[in-house]
This record gives structure tokens, sequence and C-alpha cells, in this order.
């Protein structure tokens, strides 16, 4: 998957689908590796027979697979990205926290089908030891398609759009910009904010802040009196000849300056 692809199925479908693609990946890398090791290779000490609860060792494979796949694409699709994680350890920690996480719901789910019978630190051991180990390769393969298929964001994690004299200032996540646009000395800046489009006005030349942008390259002018997220397009239009895009639906025009890069894509 290129970048280029992934940027376009995120304008599709909305901010936030690819990550929560990856996610979804990354939760059915790792439970079929639960499931290979525990079916093929008997990890856990996990008993070919039926368990004590009357559930056969396919079944049993099947299930710990299940449940590693829903607590980590749970985890790190819908509860992560509510989470303010910008340092190498907090990644770290969130990890290894997923990883601990999920040897005690193995754990739990290990007794449930031994009628509570392992209740014991040599399972408890046992599980903490071979869970982590099994998750080492997912994780690994998950870090890095993540890292190829998300581009990181340049210096900040915000923008900030602030007028020349100062006392007007907005900062926002780059995924919530939608658009600037300028009229004489004064710019409207389009934003996201609680799932609805938003503005806010400052004082200065669209040039001066296009300058201030130039380390995204995901911010690009369509417009003598436009500037364009990208990553918010979500249509390329045209009519009568005149090109179009549509951003949260707004219809920006496209001077011919900047029409071939719209067109290529």
């Amino acid at each position: 998957m290129s970048r280029e692809y992934l940027a376009f199925v995120e304008g599709r479908f909305g901010m936030g689908f690819v990550p929560r693609l990856l996610s979804v990946i990354f939760g059915l890398i790792s439970g079929f590796s639960v499931f290979y090791f525990l079916y093929f290779f008997g990890a856990y000490g996990i008993q070919q027979g039926l368990s004590y609860s009357g559930h056969t060792h396919l079944f049993r494979s099947i299930s710990f697979g299940l449940l590693t796949f829903v607590y980590l694409t749970a985890f790190e699709g819908w509860i992560q990205p509510k989470l303010t994680l910008t340092r190498p350890l907090h990644f770290l920690l969130w990890y290894l926290s997923l990883v601990v996480v999920g040897s005690h719901l193995i754990f739990l789910l290990f007794n449930f089908f031994w009628n509570w019978q392992e209740w014991t630190l040599r399972s408890y051991g046992l599980i903490m030891k071979e869970f982590p180990l099994m998750m080492v390769l997912p994780v690994f393969f998950y870090l890095v398609l993540k890292r190829i298929a998300i581009p990181q964001t340049p210096t900040i994690p915000f923008l900030t759009f602030q007028s020349e004299n100062g006392k007007d200032r907005l900062r926002l996540k780059l995924r919530y910009f939608l658009y600037a646009n300028s009229s004489e000395n004064y710019i409207t800046i389009a934003y996201i904010s609680d799932g609805q489009a938003k503005q806010h006005l400052i004082r200065k030349p669209l040039k001066a802040l296009e300058q201030e942008l130039s380390a995204y390259p995901e911010i690009v002018r369509t417009h003598r009196s436009y500037l364009v997220n990208r990553r918010n397009i979500q249509a390329v239009k045209q009519v009568k000849g005149k090109l179009f895009l549509e951003v949260h639906g707004t219809a920006v025009p496209v001077s011919k300056p900047y029409r071939q890069q719209f067109l290529e894509d």
C-alpha cells in the first residue's frame, strides 16, 4: 500500500480510517499468531483433548486467537487515539501495557476452560512468559507497517495560526486543518472541532502563512487565495472546465498554475 493510496482512502472514508484499518490488521496478525502457536506448537502447555469445560483443542485455540484480535483492535484502534502519546517512552509503555493486559486476559480465559483449576503461580508465570514472546513478531511487523503507511508529521505536532500583531492565535493538529482562504489582508482558517467545521479569522498575508507552513507537504496552494490540506480533500471535480476540490462540503477553486498536481493524483 503506497502512501498516496492510503491518503486517498483516508480522504474517501474520513480522518482516522487508515490508523483504525492498521489496528484491525494488527489484531488479525496477532490473533492468528496466538492461534497458530497454540494449535500447532502447544503453547501455554495446552492440552490436546477436551478441557474441563468440555471444549476441544481447536475451539480453545480459536478462542484465544479471537480474544487477542478483539482486545488489540479495540485498544489500539479506539483507545490509543484518545491518548496523548508524543514521546518514544510513551509508546514503549503503551505497547508494554497492551502485552500485560493481554497476558492477564489470556490467563483468565485459560482458567475458564479448566474450571479455575489452573489458578496457580506456575500457570500464571507460564502465560506471562509465553504470551509476550508470541507478540514480539506481530508488534514489530505492525510498528514497521504503521511507520511506512502513516507519514510522520515534521517538527511540532500542532499547526499555529497567528495574526501579525500576535493578538489572535489558533493551534490545530494537522489532521483538523481544512483550508485557509484569504481576502485582502485577512485569512479565514477553516478547521474541524468536535466533528463540526468551524472558522477563525486572523490578519496576515496568505504568502506569509504559506511560508510558515512550508515544512508540511500536505498543505499546498490551489489558488492565489487558498491553501488546502491535501489529507482532507474528499473529491476533485471539473465543472465547465473549472477545477474544484471538495473539502468537508466546501468547493475550493483550483487555478490553472496548480491544476496539474491534482489531475495527476
